[in-house]
């Protein structure tokens, strides 16, 4: 009655086997628009608002200095700011001359000897050290020209008069169209009391002032003019 099952199979049939599983794609779902978003988000999405772009850092300005002035200086001349000095030949005898000028300016404002080397052939050269020395010697012979002008061009008196003491200045204006010099009095307490302008050859003297202060600060019969 005992019937055993037999599990053997034809060699020629495949045993039967699991079909491979497909992977699935999971269709993208659409954003759902705002009315459909929870209340929670919802509320949260309209307080933030639009995305703001994150703004670049701006780059700070870059400053580029201007380059000096060029200086010149081959042996024979040498310039730097406003004053170039040159070395140029004697035309009265067979040696040097350096002169130095102001740019702009057609007169130089310094006329010098300048050595020469031991042939006398070509002179020394100019260097940095003997430039600069030019040049403060220039700059001081301007500022002594500018003393000795405005010496000449100013004049002063000073008087005692019925018991007050009176100043009395003449400035020469040196105008192109119209040369003239302003008189002006000024009493003990500084204050200018007149002033009459007259011409430029005014001669300024002790008698002229007092005249000039006795007359009620008028002139008379075109004396100053």
């Amino acid at each position: 009655m005992n019937q055993q099952m037999s599990f053997d199979f034809a060699l020629d049939t495949a045993a039967p086997g699991r079909a491979p599983r497909v992977p699935r794609r999971r269709a993208a779902l659409p954003h759902p628009p705002p009315s459909q978003l929870p209340l929670e988000l919802s509320s949260l999405a309209a307080d933030r608002g639009p995305t703001a772009r994150p703004s670049l850092a701006r780059r700070p300005p870059i400053f580029r200095a201007e380059p000096a002035p060029a200086r010149l200086g081959d042996g024979r001349q040498w310039s730097e700011g406003v004053w170039t000095a040159a070395v140029i030949r004697n035309l009265d005898d067979d040696g040097w001359l350096v002169q130095v000028r102001r740019n702009g300016e057609a007169e130089p404002v310094l006329l010098a000897p300048w050595a020469a080397e031991r042939d006398a052939s070509e002179p020394k050269p100019l260097d940095q050290a003997a430039f600069n020395a030019l040049v403060r010697t220039a700059a001081g012979t301007l500022a002594r020209q500018a003393q000795q002008l405005h010496a000449s061009l100013r004049k002063r008196v000073a008087l005692n008069l019925d018991g007050c003491r009176w100043e009395v200045t003449l400035d020469v204006v040196p105008d192109e169209y119209e040369p003239h010099a302003l008189l002006a009095a000024v009493d003990d307490g500084g204050e200018r009391v007149a002033e009459e302008k007259v011409l430029p050859d005014f001669k300024l003297t002790s008698a002229s002032a007092q005249a000039w202060i006795e007359a009620g600060f008028r002139h008379a019969g075109g004396e100053l003019w």
